[in-house]
């Protein structure tokens, strides 16, 4: 009678042992491709928005920060930097055709290549090419992408154009994931972008 009791209960471990082993084999959930391509989507659908906050930027011992101000509008934009390089504002206004650089007290300079004329006016490169799209939590789709998506379906690290952008937060604005903490990295320059507030049409 005992002898048939231990083998009833070992019939009743064997199951809960192989349900053990199954999970503890399990491979980790992979990122909802669905949920990323919806909100591809509906991020892809965003022409015009505004964003307000805060910009570092370092290389080696050298830095500066500044309030910024993004006001976007199809293919226009209007990008204030408030404070940086100890000359007051700064302010890039463009469209595909080409950005003018304005700052106070010198006169506006039109370029079709805006990240050349910000390094060369301030000795600064910032990825204003692509910033539009990764501001948003989006790849630049003119360009070769690597993609690491978090468990919700969202960027949570992209590499293009020899950039890597690194989300560690988003905010929920009026039903969109949007980004509201990334840090990009490129060739030793580390550009840390705050996103205070969001405004959507």
């Amino acid at each position: 009678m005992r002898r048939a009791h231990l083998l009833s209960l070992r019939w009743l471990w064997l199951p809960a042992c192989l349900l053990l082993a199954a999970c503890a084999t399990r491979p980790p959930v992979a990122p909802d491709a669905a949920a990323w391509r919806a909100h591809r989507e509906a991020l892809s659908a965003l022409h015009d928005w505004q964003a307000r906050g805060r910009i570092a930027v370092r290389a080696g011992d050298e830095g500066w920060s500044a309030g910024f101000d993004w006001r976007q509008t199809g293919t226009d934009y209007r990008i204030r930097l408030r404070g940086p390089f100890g000359q007051g504002a700064l302010e890039l206004e463009g469209d595909s055709r080409g950005v003018w650089l304005r700052r106070a007290g010198r006169p506006p300079v039109f370029t079709r290549d805006p990240e050349f004329l910000l390094e060369r006016e301030t000795g600064w490169r910032l990825p204003v090419a692509g910033l539009d799209h990764w501001l948003r939590g989006l790849p630049d789709g003119s360009a070769d992408v690597e993609t690491r998506l978090d468990d919700r379906g969202r960027l949570a690290r992209l590499r293009q154009r020899g950039w890597e952008i690194r989300y560690s937060r988003y905010r929920d604005v009026r039903g969109l994931a949007l980004p509201d903490r990334l840090v990009l990295r490129r060739d030793g320059l580390r550009i840390k972008v705050l996103v205070d507030d969001w405004e959507l049409p």
